[in-house]
Order: C-alpha cells, then structure tokens, then sequence
C-alpha cells in the first residue's frame, strides 16, 4: 500500500470513528432524555393517584352526606304520617264529641286548615333541607376533583 492510499484509508477510519462517536452522543442524549421524561412521568402519575385518593375520600365523604340526608328525609316522611294520623285521630274523637253538625263543621275546618299549614311548612323545610345537602354535596365534589389533574392551574 502506498502512503497516498495508508492516509486515505487513515482518513476514512477517523471518519467512522467520528460518526460513531456523534451516534454514541446522540444516542446517550437520547437515553437521557427518556430517563428525565420516565422520571417526570412517574411523579405526575404519583400526583395524579394522590390526587385521585382525595377525590375518592371526598366523594365517600359527600356519599355518606347523602345517605344520612335522604335516611333523614325518610324519617321525617314518617314522623308527618305519624303526626297526620295523630291529628286525624283527635280530630275524630273530638267530631264524636261534637254537640251539633255546626260544631262538628267548626271543628272538621280546623283539621283541615291546621293539617294543611303543618304538611306545607313540613314539605318546605324538606325541600330546603333536600337543597342544601345536594348543594353542599355538588360543591365539595366540584372543589375537589380540580385537585385530581393540577397541570395547567396557574400560579397563585
């Protein structure tokens, strides 16, 4: 081999060389940055779970708000049965009483104005209590699940 074609060759393998050195750069810069991206990955995926878990909690919390709430709303449908029955009952016993068909009239308006006053005023304190806990309830799931994904907020 002459020294013109020792140089050529001496050139071409520096050439190589340095391509596979660029290649082993680009490559571990490429290794690197996977590494940072799996990194960030995994702590948004930690955030994301925790984030999750309160929502969970909050939810069984409000759940639970419902539950005891409609239970409630159940119980006082009994109570003003129990109470309506009540009031028909004395009401009877009191007509039986009655000295004449004006009194008996007299006292059978009454049961009906004081039942009607006592089940609107029962319907109404229902429907407020019934309004407040699905108030309450919506607004603590609604605060809460903001907290699942917080990317994207903007700094306080």
């Amino acid at each position: 081999m002459t020294t013109k074609a020792k140089a050529s060759k001496a050139a071409e393998t520096a050439k190589v060389e340095d391509v596979v050195a660029d290649a082993s750069g680009v490559a571990n810069s490429a290794r690197e940055f996977v590494k940072r991206s799996a990194c960030t990955a995994k702590e948004r995926a930690e955030t994301i779970h925790e984030g999750s878990l309160k929502l969970n909690s909050n939810v069984e919390k409000a759940m639970t708000g419902f539950a005891s709430g409609y239970a409630s709303f159940l119980n006082n449908i009994a109570d003003a049965a129990h109470a309506n029955v009540e009031h028909a009952l004395v009401t009877v016993e009191k007509v039986a009483t009655a000295g004449s068909v004006s009194e008996a009239l007299k006292i059978q308006a009454d049961f009906v104005r004081e039942n009607t006053t006592a089940n609107f005023e029962r319907v109404r304190d229902a429907a407020n209590t019934s309004r407040e806990m699905l108030v309450d309830g919506a607004a603590t799931i609604r605060e809460n699940a903001a907290n699942v994904w917080p990317y994207g907020k903007k700094a306080a």
